[in-house]
């Protein structure tokens, strides 16, 4: 009964393999040929204007609802946005033919701050209902494939004198997990590229190595880190590095690790 049980199992693993592999195909398949260049806008001093170009590669006309929303993040990294009247675009609604492309024109025209302000264009495919119609005939279910296609560009406006600065907050351990918090305390947004976790035993040989994919940590704001270490590794570990590396630099921190640090 056991070894029946443990094959039905398997087949259906296989079966919902298939189903995801499909559904990512067909949503690849009907997916819109199309770019948004420059991958940011950096606003700010003299500069209170610019242009997204979007890009057709493809072979069919492509139409797009453009619009901006005012970023910020929540206290666990979550982008959050909200609407906003800072920034004046246009178009608003556009059609983009094969092989061609369209501008996109920006304007700030909120007064410069003591700290960077953040906003986020979108550039969303409006899908045709010829392409809804192919998508259906394509699939078997109704669920889970994507449509519309979206581009989220970032735009920063610099404050009139930007001042990078972030630091490794409260490093500690406990029930076998690693812990930190790199706080933004400058005025500028950080790109964080990744945070690595370095567990050392006492003579300096690493014993456990993590690294945790980094995003934008906007100013004034702080964004949580952690690595779960194995029991069997922890318990020999004397110290635990770790290391923020961004776009522009890097900064390091450390302690000591203790064995009640490890219990789970």
């Amino acid at each position: 009964m056991k070894n029946i049980f443990c094959k039905m199992v398997e087949s259906l693993k296989r079966i919902a393999v298939a189903m995801l592999f499909l559904a990512v195909f067909i949503s690849r398949a009907i997916a819109a040929d199309f770019q948004v260049q420059p991958m940011t806008m950096d606003l700010g001093g003299n500069v209170k204007s610019g242009a997204f170009s979007v890009i057709n590669n493809g072979k069919e006309k492509i139409d797009f609802q453009v619009s901006v929303k005012e970023w910020t993040q929540d206290e666990k990294g979550k982008d959050v946005y909200t609407d906003t009247n800072d920034i004046v675009f246009f178009p608003k609604v556009m059609s983009v033919d094969a092989n061609s492309q369209r501008a996109i024109r920006i304007g700030f025209k909120a007064p410069l701050g003591l700290k960077e302000k953040t906003y986020r264009l979108f550039v969303e495919e409006i899908p045709t209902p010829k392409k809804i119609q192919d998508a259906e005939v394509k699939k078997n279910i109704k669920a889970g494939v994507t449509i519309a296609f979206r581009f989220a560009m970032p735009i920063f406006v610099k404050p009139a004198k930007p001042h990078e600065i972030y630091v490794l907050d409260k490093i500690n351990m406990s029930q076998g997990t690693a812990r930190t918090i790199v706080k933004n305390t400058g005025n500028v947004h950080i790109k964080l590229r990744a945070v690595k976790f370095s567990g050392k035993a006492a003579d300096g040989r690493e014993l456990y190595s993590k690294e945790v994919a980094g995003w934008y940590i906007l100013n004034g704001l702080s964004v949580p880190y952690e690595a779960a270490v194995p029991k069997d590794i922890c318990g020999q570990l004397a110290t635990m590095e770790v290391s923020a590396q961004t776009e522009t630099g890097k900064i390091d921190g450390k302690m000591n690790v203790e064995k009640n640090m490890c219990a789970q």
